[in-house]
């Protein structure tokens, strides 16, 4: 195994490593807050007239009607819509059409690789293709999940830079 392919091995794993650790991460209690809202509805018995229940009177006594909180309805964010799986999705597509035009273009003596840190081989390229989309997708979930609009540069950006590999690839033919 060469320098290289041991250092793309090493960072690989210890990206695996950050996002196994990253699900015991705790919520800060400041978030919670702000993301909380409470809603009161005062609960009367039965038997007592409805004036009487709808300003909160109790004909018998005041402890007889309580006081119940209810967290509201919250619709969580969704997370993997159709637009992450498509942009992610067409983010690994051009990856793999990049790695196939690039050993076709070296089969047919007409080009060489661009990267110098990229291997040569299908299967190292492959490696490491994946690598990056995997971390460019995780990337993308957290931030989606985090509920901002930068969920989409990691996937435009691995897009656009394997575009450019296609078209290279293409040009030399």
């Amino acid at each position: 195994m060469s320098t290289v392919h041991g250092t793309m091995l090493g960072f690989t794993m210890a990206i695996g490593a950050l996002a196994c650790s990253a699900q015991n991460v705790n919520v800060p209690f400041r978030q919670i807050e702000k993301d909380a809202q409470m809603s009161a509805k005062l609960e009367a018995p039965g038997n007592e007239p409805a004036a009487m229940r709808s300003y909160g009177l109790s004909a018998a006594s005041s402890s007889s009607s309580a006081l119940v909180l209810e967290p509201p309805a919250v619709k969580p964010p969704r997370t993997l819509s159709a637009g992450f799986f498509v942009l992610n999705g067409l983010h690994l597509g051009m990856a793999v059409f990049d790695v196939e035009m690039t050993q076709h273009c070296i089969a047919d003596n007409h080009c060489h690789e661009g990267n110098p840190m990229m291997p040569s081989s299908a299967a190292g390229q492959f490696g490491v293709n994946f690598a990056f989309v995997g971390l460019g997708s995780f990337t993308s979930y957290k931030l989606k999940k985090q509920d901002s609009r930068l969920w989409v540069l990691s996937p435009i950006i691995g897009i656009a830079a394997h575009a450019v590999g296609v078209a290279s690839g293409f040009e030399n033919r």
